[in-house]
């Protein structure tokens, strides 16, 4: 069955972008998370706008959707932003496949022992966006360690002839 996309919803979408899937929050003051062609959109408490390249990671369970926010500074802590649903329809599943869809690698090196990097190049607009995320316990400020991750990420992309 398909459900008549509300006004709000509309207003939501900017133009040139395609809306693909929304759902509607519960909670006080209740509104809508929308997935575009672009971007991923939550109300929290006002809404924000996720391209789907600074999406990390999205799970979903006990109607809610969990999205982690991608760093580009690796020192700062992940970002985590938890929406409840309700009738989530479709929305888990499109969300799902757009922060599948815009990994083209995600690769983790080890540095130091057992401890490394996840080094993730995502579709960002007509180019890639590298991200390199620290493991606990190595200190990206450390010289050392960061010429580590600068030749691993250079030696992938070499590899990848990225």
């Amino acid at each position: 069955m398909l459900r008549r996309t509300p006004t709000e919803v509309k207003a939501l979408v900017p133009k040139g972008e395609r809306l693909l899937s929304w759902a509607r929050t519960r909670g006080e003051g209740a509104s809508f998370a929308v997935a575009t062609d672009q971007a991923l959109y939550l109300p929290i408490p006002q809404t924000i706008r996720l391209p789907w390249d600074l999406v990390g990671k999205a799970t979903w369970g006990d109607d809610a959707v969990l999205v982690v926010e991608a760093r580009l500074d690796a020192r700062g802590p992940d970002r985590l932003m938890r929406v409840r649903l309700d009738d989530p329809g479709a929305f888990p599943t499109v969300v799902y496949e757009r922060v599948t869809s815009s990994v083209v690698v995600s690769e983790r090196v080890l540095l130091d022992g057992e401890a490394g990097v996840r080094i993730v190049a995502r579709r960002a607009g007509d180019g890639l966006r590298w991200t390199v995320t620290f493991d606990a316990g190595l200190d990206p400020s450390d010289p050392d360690v960061r010429r580590q991750a600068d030749a691993a990420l250079a030696e992938l992309r070499s590899t990848l002839g990225i």
